[in-house]
């Protein structure tokens, strides 16, 4: 493992950690994405700076609720789980302060976010945190801050498995699908995978079979279900009759 990044500048000893670095591209390549799927880029490239603020704020906070630390404003891990909360309440409000369709801009932001996570997973893996239980496969990996046994690399899995669903999603669909498939997507992988994770790199909701991130992929998979398209023909007409629009069928 690679906890931080070490080098020299001059006579300037710099260490910057590996999973600091992680997030940082993982927000970058979201950015990139985001705007590359974006319909108004003006409005999804504020909204994409609203959840990234929101979202880290909202991991970094669950985190110390769960937690703790000390009073340095910045001390201890991330919880994606507060992050993903966060970031949609941030969307939710950026669509309605710029009077957008919620839907058409999580289309855009939804798949951006996905991506993020499953390259901040491989910071996770090089910080040695979110490992998985041992297991005696071989691709299993011993953690050095752990030592024996070797355990599954379920940051990996988590990464591969973010990956394949951002590559699934690249297809054009109607508003809303997108998103709807990005969140009832996450929501899985992250129930399944849990399975898999050690019960000390985690928070236990319901010993033994239920933990807080199991809880919040289903809360997303439910509200993913929820988010409707909007109409295929959009009128504009407050009060519709056969009058007021012949050509619309009841």
């Amino acid at each position: 493992m690679h906890p931080e990044v070490a080098f020299t500048v001059g006579q300037l000893h710099v260490a910057v950690s590996s999973h600091a670095l992680a997030v940082a591209a993982g927000v970058a390549a979201g950015f990139v994405l985001a705007l590359r799927r974006a319909r108004d880029p003006a409005v999804v490239l504020i909204a994409a700076a609203a959840m990234t603020v929101a979202a880290l704020a909202g991991a970094h906070g669950l985190f110390r609720a769960m937690h703790g630390g000390d009073e340095r404003f910045w001390n201890g891990g991330l919880a994606s789980t507060g992050g993903v909360a966060a970031g949609v309440i941030a969307a939710w409000v950026t669509a309605w302060v710029a009077r957008r369709p919620l839907a058409e801009l999580l289309d855009a932001l939804a798949p951006a976010g996905v991506l993020a996570l499953a390259i901040g997973r491989l910071g996770c893996f090089l910080a040695g945190c979110c490992y998985g239980r041992p297991s005696e496969l071989p691709w299993a990996v011993v953690f050095p801050e752990l030592g024996p046994p070797a355990r599954h690399p379920l940051q990996l899995y988590s990464a591969a498995c973010d990956l394949g669903l951002v590559l699934l999603l690249s297809r054009r669909a109607a508003a809303g699908a997108v998103a709807r498939r990005s969140c009832v997507g996450l929501g899985a992988v992250r129930f399944a995978l849990e399975f898999l994770r050690d019960p000390t790199a985690t928070d236990m909701l319901v010993d033994g079979w239920l933990t807080l991130p199991q809880a919040a992929a289903l809360l997303l998979v439910v509200a993913a279900l929820g988010l409707r398209a909007p109409a295929r023909f959009d009128y504009g007409i407050a009060a519709e009759d056969a009058r007021a629009c012949p050509t619309r069928r009841a």
